[in-house]
């Protein structure tokens, strides 16, 4: 009897156990029955992955560097009496070089420059030059007033001196102990000693010293172009008519009378003139 029930008890605990057991198990899925067509299912399709593209190395950039600070100079230059100077050459030197000229009212911008320390120069022909440093920082027009000392006047030029002339020395002879008086009758002289027609000219001494010598010259035939580098000479008309040219401008008329002061180195021509065939006659006294 004991037996018996001792039994009953350890089915009733596999049961227990059994049960608990089907709880914590997942259910399995209901088989499916195959379909009535299988050539008819399509067979399922491949799924491609794609591979993973390559990326390009990221290369990290520089920051950019922070623009240059700018700043300008706002320039006014005058006199001592508060005067604007126009056409003032101006030269600043320093981090940025700028040039320019003050306007009319004496003012000139310098633009775009650096922050930093520069050396402006100011010219000008009436004013002294002047040099000053200035030290900007970015940032507003810095406003440099300039003030010009005028320039002494500039003292006056003597005038060039002339070029030395030449001088003739004077020249002392001894007199002539032998020396005598000679006299022509030039008017017989002349009747005697006529050129001849076919002659163009004709010039004959008539008298001499150490100094002086006197000709008389016939003139048919012009006589162009005649000079005397070393000796002044005199001419006086004894007959006839001529005309003398000096340099190719100047026009005397000749006659009779007419007596001519010819400097050395002058030149002139002389030609005869009026009708017939009488030659113009003249006295030609030179002298050193």
């Amino acid at each position: 009897m004991k037996s018996r029930a001792t039994m009953v008890a350890a089915a009733l605990v596999l049961t227990a156990v059994i049960q608990a057991a089907a709880q914590v198990l997942p259910a399995k899925p209901p088989v499916q029955a195959p379909p009535t067509n299988p050539s008819a299912q399509a067979p399922p399709r491949a799924t491609t992955v794609p591979a993973p593209r390559a990326q390009a190395p990221v290369t990290a950039r520089p920051a950019a560097a922070p623009a240059a600070a700018r700043a300008s100079i706002a320039l006014i230059v005058t006199d001592a009496s508060g005067t604007a100077i126009p056409d003032v050459h101006v030269i600043v030197a320093g981090p940025v070089a700028r040039e320019g000229t003050t306007g009319r009212d004496g003012g000139l911008d310098l633009q775009a420059l650096k922050a930093g320390t520069y050396r402006i120069r100011l010219e000008s022909p009436d004013f002294i030059t002047l040099e000053r440093e200035v030290t900007i920082k970015a940032g507003p027009h810095v406003e440099v007033d300039v003030t010009l000392d005028r320039a002494p006047p500039r003292p006056v030029e003597p005038p060039p001196t002339p070029a030395p002339t030449a001088t003739r020395e004077a020249t002392t002879f001894a007199p002539d102990a032998n020396a005598t008086l000679s006299l022509i009758a030039l008017p017989d002289w002349i009747e005697k000693n006529l050129v001849d027609r076919t002659e163009p000219q004709k010039e004959t001494v008539v008298g001499r010293t150490l100094v002086t010598t006197a000709s008389v010259v016939q003139v048919r035939d012009p006589i162009k172009e005649r000079v005397r580098a070393d000796a002044d000479e005199m001419l006086y008309v004894i007959a006839g008519e001529g005309v003398m040219r000096a340099k190719g401008r100047e026009q005397l008329l000749l006659n009779a009378g007419s007596f001519v002061v010819i400097p050395r180195g002058v030149t002139y021509s002389l030609e005869r003139r009026g009708g017939g065939r009488n030659p113009l006659v003249v006295l030609s006294i030179v002298g050193k």
